[in-house]
């Protein structure tokens, strides 16, 4: 699965281009020159630069297209890898409770930051909603514990790969990776090299669409900053700047903490990593760059059994930048509106929130689906409220997403590290270890 990561990464036996010739193909470099071009664009012909969105959503479109087959193909190969149940649900368990520690944390964290420094005291509400609101809050509704759990079940295996819906295509993964651990090995065999081999044309496909994501990120940023212009953040300044900070804290602590157990910098990790964010902050899709992620992972030493499972898993149950800034979002509203949350009704936000941030995974815009979802379940924060962090979800959603990929990244290093045999500890060292060794200081290659 890594090859095509490797082979990106892996010095050749060429003459040495000159530095400029190296930073002018960076993928890296494209894409943050795209996103400053496409800034200045759009403050200076905003009209034109409204237009450009479907720059974006034909780049986000193609990685989404081979999504699905991908996770299919790593959890299938990566179950197989490990043969038996005994030890992908020793995985999975523990994966689950990091899951469920780390994003308890979060949310935590999102609510005494919201609580302590109250942005929403003095913001005018908004007169009325917006028109784009409509969408969002026609869905919103609390979904019943016997709709999520059946919802986690495909109805139709074609239906799951069509919609990209990752936990139904999760499930069906599991379910034919257990079959072909019970059936005999001539039969199973083929059947699991052929998934090895077709991973590795997915993948391929892969580094092929990420070398247009300099255009997709253009058309990404000039659209935003075209339609809603360089002062969208102006009224909102205070909470936009506090969501900012509590994620950095977020990161640098608890992230942070775990890294540091992990034996990882996490400076190196979010360096090794810079490519996959500069996407993300163009598109503000972590699920943009998930293919990507999993095959750089095991560039670090992780097995593809922990990271075929860790990471489709975390991108709808740890989706960090969620669990901090979403409860931060519904206080704020209830701040405008002048709506005291005491004890009890910070409490119910908190464990309702537990239950329905699993509850959307799957469905494209679920932060603010989930956010909406949260404000009619609760029924004690104005709806009309959303229409203010609407204004701003396209920075909000930028964070989150980056927080989501670094999160996950974290997620299936943790596992792997305290899953025996699941991590090469070398390599780990050597790319992302927090002490580098005399024979890695040397200047790295630029990716």
């Amino acid at each position: 699965m890594s090859s095509q990561i490797q082979n990106d990464t892996e010095t050749t036996e060429k003459p040495a281009r000159p530095r400029w010739q190296r930073l002018a193909t960076n993928t890296g470099i494209q894409v943050l020159a795209a996103a400053v071009a496409a800034a200045i664009f759009g403050l200076l012909v905003p009209g034109t630069a409204a237009t450009l969105k479907p720059l974006a959503d034909v780049f986000i479109a193609l990685i989404r297209l081979v999504i699905p087959p991908i996770v299919f193909l790593v959890v299938v190969t990566g179950i197989v890898s490990v043969g038996g149940m005994k030890a992908v649900g020793r995985i999975a368990l523990k994966a689950i409770i990091y899951f469920e520690i780390v994003t308890t944390i979060g949310t935590l964290l999102g609510l005494a930051a919201i609580n302590l420094f109250r942005p929403g005291d003095g913001v005018a509400p908004p007169a009325d909603a917006s028109g784009d609101l409509g969408s969002y809050v026609e869905g919103a509704r609390e979904k019943p514990i016997g709709e999520f759990l059946l919802d986690l079940v495909p109805h139709n295996v074609v239906q799951a790969f069509a919609t990209g819906h990752i936990i139904q295509v999760l499930v069906f993964a599991i379910l034919f990776a257990i079959a072909l651990l019970t059936v005999p090995k001539h039969v199973s065999e083929p059947v699991n090299r052929a998934c090895g081999k077709l991973s590795e044309v997915f993948f391929r496909i892969v580094g092929m669409v990420i070398r247009l994501a300099p255009i997709g990120v253009f058309g990404a940023v000039s659209y935003t900053v075209g339609k809603y212009g360089p002062e969208t953040l102006t009224a909102l300044m205070k909470y936009v700047g506090l969501a900012l900070a509590t994620l950095i804290v977020f990161l640098s602590l608890v992230l942070g903490t775990v890294t540091r157990l992990c034996g990882v910098s996490l400076v190196r990790l979010i360096r090794a990593l810079r490519k996959e964010l500069y996407i993300v902050l163009g598109t503000s899709s972590s699920e943009a760059v998930m293919p990507h992620l999993m095959a750089r992972l095991e560039t670090f030493g992780c097995k593809r059994d922990v990271v075929g499972l860790v990471v489709p898993t975390g991108y709808s149950f740890n989706l960090d930048g969620v669990a901090v800034v979403v409860p931060m979002s519904a206080v704020f509203i209830a701040q405008v509106y002048g709506v005291e949350l005491g004890f009890t009704e910070q409490l119910t936000l908190f464990l309702v929130f537990l239950f329905l941030s699993k509850g959307t995974a799957g469905i494209t815009g679920s932060a603010f689906v989930t956010l909406a979802n949260l404000i009619a379940a609760v029924q004690f924060i104005p709806v009309a409220g959303l229409a203010l962090i609407l204004s701003v979800e396209r920075f909000l959603s930028l964070m989150r997403a980056m927080t989501n990929v670094l999160g996950n990244a974290v997620a299936a290093i943790a596992v792997a590290r305290w899953e025996p045999g699941a991590i090469d500890k070398d390599q780990l060292a050597r790319t992302i270890g927090r002490q580098r060794r005399t024979a890695d200081k040397q200047p790295e290659e630029t990716r």
